[in-house]
C-alpha cells in the first residue's frame, strides 16, 4: 500500500517512529491540497498538520513523498485523525493511489508546539524540497494563531495513538 507523507512525516526520524519499515518510492505532489496548521475540532491546546482539500486548497499543491508501507497501517488509528485516500502525482511521472492522515474535524488555524513544528522545516530541508514551497509552508504556519503551550516538552516515551502522547 502507498502512503503519502507530508509535513512532519517528511522528517525521516519522525516517520520511523510510526512506520519504521516505510520504503521511499518517489517525491510526489497532491494537487488541490494545501498544508494547514489547525486545532483538532474544538480543542484549543495546540495545532497539528492538516492536509486540506477545499476552500483555499483549490489550485494549490502539497509536496510530499510516496512510501510503500504494510497494508496493516490501514488499521492504525490516531486520536483526532482520519485516514483518507488520494491520488498523487509522482516525480517519476506515475500516479499513485495513497492513504494519508488528516484531522477528523479541522478547527481554527493554530500553530503546533515547537517540538512538533521543528520536524516540518527539518523534513522539508532534509528531503530537499524547493525553497519556494518551504516558504509557502512557513507563511501558512505564520498565518495561524500561536500555540497556547508552544514550549511544551516533546514526549519522552514512544508516542501512542492518543493525542496527549504526541
Amino acid at each position: 500500500m502507498y502512503y503519502f507523507g507530508y509535513c512532519t512525516w517528511l522528517s525521516d526520524a519522525e516517520l520511523r517512529k510510526y512506520i519504521p519499515e516505510a520504503r521511499f518510492v518517489t517525491k510526489a505532489t497532491a494537487k488541490n491540497h494545501r498544508v494547514e496548521f489547525r486545532a483538532a475540532g474544538d480543542r484549543r491546546d495546540r495545532g497539528w498538520c492538516h492536509l486540506a482539500n477545499k476552500d483555499r486548497a483549490l489550485g494549490q499543491e502539497t509536496q510530499g513523498i510516496v512510501f510503500d508501507v504494510d497494508d496493516a497501517h490501514l488499521q492504525d488509528t490516531f486520536e483526532d485523525f482520519d485516514i483518507v485516500y488520494l491520488t498523487v502525482h509522482g516525480a517519476d511521472g506515475r500516479a499513485y493511489d495513497c492513504f494519508t492522515y488528516v484531522l477528523s474535524h479541522p478547527g481554527t488555524p493554530m500553530r503546533p508546539p515547537n517540538f512538533y513544528w521543528r520536524h516540518v522545516p527539518h523534513g522539508l530541508e532534509e528531503q530537499d524540497f524547493p525553497a519556494v514551497y518551504r516558504a509557502r509552508v512557513l507563511a501558512t504556519y505564520n498565518e495561524a494563531a500561536e500555540c497556547p503551550d508552544a514550549d511544551r516538552p516533546a514526549p519522552s516515551a514512544k508516542p501512542s495513538r492518543e493525542a496527549s502522547t504526541r
